[in-house]
């Protein structure tokens, strides 16, 4: 083989590798710029999603933003609702003693030379005054209706139930007198109401009544124990308290003043004293058949 022959063989044979080569090296480039141009594509396409996403976030922040705001806004309105329950439960307090003194009346037994509380009670749509049954021994007394040391008009019995079982046990007795005044034109503005379920022990009340006939006394006090026909409680009552209310704290009629219990198993210990009111399921009782 000549010189000659051997240089063009060599020549077409790196032609041919060159050319190989560059073909291989054009397909690579376009393959790799095609995958550029697709990675460019989802990246493109995964920046416009999380562009959706972002306005989607700070849309709901906005919204958060408004509900903070008007969550701040009833914040305020509650701490300063809040700061005006004191002041409110004062007023409603006072309000409701004032009913309290209002509902109080002073009764007159001009036959035993007495005197004692009663209620203002209206009940089917009628004015009386609900007391102790031991503010009359008989029917025939003379009862008055006092105020302000003044004696405004008489009064009647409309039903009268006393008695006291003492030689058995005292707390089967009852003890509770329904009046009204002979004059039917003498008409309370205001009225109790009956409570709807006795309190239970512990519960905390109000003794309204007329004690040595000092009018309009409220004091407070807590329920013992119930025992038969009556509900026993503890301090604010004394002598002249006789017929006045026992009230919730809303101000709703549970009892009527009875009696004092002293309690002494040692002669030589001071007697510990409860009070014993009607409770509001005798006077329910005794109501039933009042026309």
């Amino acid at each position: 083989m000549t010189k000659f022959t051997r240089d063009l063989i060599e020549s077409i044979t790196i032609g041919i590798i060159v050319g190989v080569i560059g073909f291989l090296g054009i397909t690579e480039y376009r393959t790799i710029k095609q995958q550029i141009q697709i990675n460019n594509k989802n990246f493109l396409y995964q920046t416009k999603i999380t562009d959706k996403l972002i306005i989607n976030i700070y849309n709901q922040l906005n919204k958060l933003q408004k509900t903070d705001k008007s969550l701040l806004e009833i914040a305020k309105l509650l701490n300063e609702r809040i700061n005006l329950v004191p002041q409110e439960i004062k007023y409603n307090k006072i309000l409701l003693e004032q009913k309290l003194k209002q509902v109080n009346v002073m009764i007159v037994n001009a036959t035993l030379g007495a005197e004692g509380s009663g209620v203002t009670l209206k009940y089917k749509g009628k004015f009386y005054i609900l007391s102790a049954g031991h503010m009359a021994e008989n029917d025939t007394d003379e009862l008055w209706l006092k105020e302000n040391d003044q004696l405004i008009c008489k009064l009647e019995i409309v039903k009268h139930d006393y008695t006291t079982h003492e030689e058995e046990d005292y707390t089967q007795g009852t003890d509770l007198i329904l009046l009204r005044p002979i004059d039917p034109t003498i008409v309370p503005r205001v009225y109790v109401e009956l409570a709807d379920n006795e309190p239970i022990t512990g519960t905390e009340i109000y003794i309204v009544g007329n004690p040595m006939a000092i009018e309009d006394v409220i004091s407070d006090g807590r329920v013992v124990i119930y025992h038969n026909n009556f509900m026993y409680y503890r301090d604010g009552t004394y002598y002249g308290n006789s017929g006045g209310g026992i009230y919730t704290i809303d101000g709703k009629l549970v009892g009527i003043v009875s009696h004092m219990l002293p309690i002494q198993p040692n002669p030589t210990v001071p007697p510990y004293m409860i009070y014993g009111a009607v409770r509001l399921e005798v006077i329910l009782q005794f109501m039933k058949d009042v026309n």
